[in-house]
């Protein structure tokens, strides 16, 4: 019951991964459990725990080769290694053990994410990039200094109170309905409140520059961005008085703070991995999937439940319909970067 058990997690996996990832999956499996598919491999069904398995001594390459590119880009083999370790729990480490098919779908499978990374460099504008940025850094700033839920029930009982005494008309919400959205505010406004200490804003005013924050020069075109979000278009930075000018770069402040902090505080490889995430999950919710690509996929899984006579009871259509859209739309965004790809073994 054990192995029929474990059939129906292994087919229910299948929407967990991308395609690719699947088939390399499957193959891998199937050489780790059979005889002599590999030339060099450790014959499994044969292992002694008392004695040292038999091991033919196959042609393989450093660990420094490259072994395959990927849009131009080399894949090292000891990377390569360390991936195939890793997806087949050790059972499997040298990448030259296996049959080309395996090797194509391997490196199809570890270049997903270099790949959704290039498309999002290429598609995200730099405003889109920077906002992925400073929401990484505040998010990693509010763990350090995280907000309580008593801190929040005060402030909610104080407001409260205030609407009470003023005899507000307007309905407060209840407590457990805003407390999330709160605590991000209050989070925020302490590390704002932070940043601004002791910052140095000057007004400059010149031709192309409107100011400095900390020393770095505000552009007017960053004013007059700015000032068409607050008036809607009504204003612009040569049409305001000077107090309101100080204003706006007030309001300028905490987002170029944040932009320099990022510049130091995020690893380029963090940065990297944010902007292949947000592009992944941003064209997986534009994909569209059918009614009848969900059902086909359901299906698919109740089938394999049967066949593996399993006594845990698939959840109803309904339930599972939302998971399998968005595996569905994964994979089918995973399938148009492959097409794309150009992918040359060594």
């Amino acid at each position: 019951m054990k192995k029929k058990f474990a059939l129906l997690c292994t087919v229910l996996g299948l929407f967990a991964s991308n395609a690719s990832a699947d088939h390399l999956k499957d193959s891998l499996t199937n050489m780790m459990h059979k005889k002599d598919t590999t030339p060099g491999m450790v014959d499994l069904s044969r292992l002694d725990v008392n004695a040292k398995p038999h091991v033919q001594k196959p042609k393989t390459r450093s660990s420094k080769a490259v072994i395959a590119l990927v849009n131009g880009k080399k894949i090292i083999k000891k990377d390569a290694d360390a991936y195939l370790s890793k997806r087949t729990k050790g059972q499997v480490k040298d990448f030259d053990l296996l049959p080309k098919k395996q090797r194509i779908r391997l490196i199809q499978e570890m270049s997903v994410a270099q790949l959704a990374e290039d498309a999002a460099k290429k598609e995200l504008t730099n405003q889109e990039k920077t906002a992925i940025f400073s929401r990484i850094w505040m998010q990693r700033q509010a763990s350090k200094n995280p907000v309580t839920d008593a801190q929040v029930k005060e402030v909610y009982d104080n407001l409260k109170k205030r609407a009470i005494e003023s005899n507000s008309t307007k309905p407060i919400p209840e407590f457990d309905k805003i407390k999330t959205s709160m605590k991000m505010q209050m989070s925020e406004k302490a590390i704002i409140g932070k940043l601004m200490k002791d910052v140095n804003i000057t007004l400059i005013d010149a031709n192309m520059i409107a100011g400095s924050i900390n020393g770095t020069y505000i552009s007017v075109e960053d004013a007059n961005n700015a000032l068409h979000a607050i008036s809607k278009g009504k204003a612009t930075w040569g049409s305001i008085p000077k107090t309101d000018k100080e204003r706006v770069l007030q309001m300028i402040a905490p987002s170029k703070l944040i932009e320099s902090a990022v510049k130091t505080d995020i690893p380029s490889k963090e940065k990297k991995t944010a902007l292949a995430n947000f592009w992944m999950q941003n064209k997986i919710m534009k994909t569209e999937v059918s009614e009848k690509e969900l059902k086909a996929a359901y299906d698919k899984i109740q089938k394999a439940s049967k066949k593996a006579k399993s006594k845990q009871k698939l959840p109803p259509y309904e339930q599972l319909k939302d998971t399998l859209h968005m595996q569905i739309a994964k994979e089918k965004v995973i399938s148009d970067l492959m097409k794309s790809a150009k992918i040359k073994l060594k």
